[in-house]
């Protein structure tokens, strides 16, 4: 028998950083999968085969370490591991990169639930893996940082408000985001480290500055209203929230000493502003990729027209309503 999974990647519409501290969040899962594949093997070794976005093989006995700190966070953390005596995987999240540069997408986060379902389903569990599980599997990857965003989006697929509780575990909603809004995305070139910003963040947090405890407050509002546009299929409010969430985020990476919006970041900004539209880095910032939006569809289609003539990747993204999704297959 054959396993075959995949789970969608993300954009951060809202609520960056101060998630967080348990501000709401906006996330829309996206049309790039990363997919993984799971067998059972004659033998007293495993293999892994994993394209992220070079290719890698390792092989193993049952118990040790795959070669992988993602998926031994996933086996040993959580002990998300196949019944089978020995098994053979692969897993891709090849589109999640351009270049070789990853995309700021959420690769680690949907790879990691890609082969959660596969081995989930490996071991006879009926469902799907927890989201609980899955966070604290990711972090411990990540060395303790993020808000599990991403893997949400991952495992449900759609569009998701996401608040953290006092304890750190995720509580979240499914909703539709107006069908008058569009979005498009920009990739820079440049990759950033999501536990790198975040960490500069906390310190930055910790110093307890009044002007960032200001801004924390404003970008927490904000998100809290774009949330509230959504909900009230309010499409204008909604993207004057994501217009004013990028400004924040430009802000919070002045008060961190980190360049949050690059150059590059500025570069598009001033052509998705040329051209009416709203942008905003998405997710950590310090490049990866931004999102412009607005209700003007043929707008949209021009900046992508002009980013890619300016030498950027323009970036489809499409919402992807499923999230995992496991097959079996009988070989």
């Amino acid at each position: 028998m054959t396993i075959l999974a995949s789970a969608p990647g993300k954009v951060v519409l809202l609520g960056e950083y101060v998630v967080l501290d348990g501000a709401k969040a906006l996330v829309m899962a996206v049309d790039k999968r990363c997919t993984a594949r799971l067998g059972r093997v004659q033998g007293e070794r495993c293999r892994l085969t994993m394209r992220m976005p070079e290719l890698s093989v390792s092989e193993f006995v049952p118990g040790a370490p795959t070669g992988s700190d993602l998926i031994d966070a996933l086996l040993q953390v959580a002990d998300f591991r196949p019944s089978w005596p020995a098994w053979s995987a692969t897993i891709d999240s090849s589109v999640f990169y351009a270049d070789g540069l990853k995309l700021g997408l959420g690769s680690s986060a949907a790879a990691l639930v890609a082969f959660a379902g596969v081995s989930w389903t490996a071991a006879g569990t009926p469902g799907q893996p927890g989201l609980s599980a899955l966070v604290h599997c990711h972090r411990a990857f990540q060395g303790g940082a993020g808000s599990g965003v991403d893997v949400a989006a991952a495992l449900l697929g759609g569009s998701l408000e996401f608040t953290l509780n006092e304890d750190a575990e995720a509580r979240i909603g499914s909703v539709r985001l107006p069908k008058s809004v569009g979005f498009a995305g920009v990739f820079t070139g440049e990759s950033a480290s999501t536990p790198g910003l975040v960490g500069r963040y906390r310190r930055c947090v910790d110093l307890g500055s009044r002007r960032v405890s200001e801004l924390r407050q404003r970008m927490s509002a904000v998100a809290s209203d774009g949330c509230a546009a959504v909900i009230e299929d309010d499409d204008k409010a909604f993207v004057a929230a994501i217009d004013a969430y990028g400004r924040c985020l430009a802000e919070l990476g002045q008060e961190m000493g980190a360049d949050l919006v690059t150059a590059a970041h500025r570069q598009i900004g001033d052509l998705a502003g040329e051209m009416g539209l709203a942008y905003k880095i998405s997710g950590a910032g310090g490049g990866d990729i931004g999102i412009a939006c607005g209700l003007d569809m043929d707008a949209l289609q021009s900046f992508s027209d002009k980013a890619t003539e300016n030498g950027f990747r323009a970036v489809a993204l499409t919402v992807d309503e499923q999230g995992l999704r496991v097959e079996e297959r009988a070989e």
